[in-house]
């Protein structure tokens, strides 16, 4: 009775353990790279995503890959259609935010800023640009949030390829990575 009961508790642990580390590969294939063709209504532009991740800490015992660890640095390739960034995964999206000190040109020549947040899902590509403004040019342009869908599309790898998690951490102890 008692080995029938430490050999189920083993292959529980077992099967538990394996659960997480497929659970974690599959999430690891989220972690977008390359160039991207940035789709909103008639703006098209690309998007260059380098992304830099570094290992959990998970058991101790192996280091897990998870894009939670992860940032995408997002360079456009051309400013004036659409910014870039440095995203970060929240809520199962990568999302940044960005500022444009110009964006906005006023009636009496002055400027005035923009706030730009962007969302997108790894898996299906599609995501949501936000642009808000404030009170700006004397009060000739009310407050506003709009928001514009856009896609992405992989159009190709980048020029030299980027190793996503450049970091080793020793096994063991506190995980010290070099």
């Amino acid at each position: 009775m008692r080995i029938t009961c430490v050999l189920a508790a083993t292959a529980a642990v077992v099967m538990a353990a394996a659960g997480v580390a497929f659970a974690g590969q599959a999430q690891a294939d989220h972690v977008p790279q390359g160039i991207y063709t940035y789709t909103q209504g008639d703006v098209v532009a690309e998007w260059t995503i380098y992304p830099s991740c570094v290992p959990t800490v998970g058991d101790l015992r192996d280091n897990l890959e998870l894009p939670v660890a992860c940032r995408l640095h997002i360079a456009p390739s051309s400013i004036n259609l659409v910014n870039g960034g440095d995203a970060r995964l929240t809520g199962g999206r990568w999302a940044f935010s960005t500022v444009r000190a110009d964006a906005i040109e006023c009636s009496d020549g002055g400027t005035a800023p923009i706030m730009e947040n962007y969302s997108f899902d790894p898996v299906t590509l599609t995501g949501t640009r936000q642009v808000a403004n404030n009170d700006v040019c004397n009060n000739q342009l009310p407050a506003n949030i709009a928001t514009f869908p856009f896609t992405l599309a992989f159009n190709r790898p980048l020029p030299i390829p980027v190793q996503e998690y450049p970091l080793y951490c020793e096994p063991g102890g506190l995980k010290r990575c070099f």
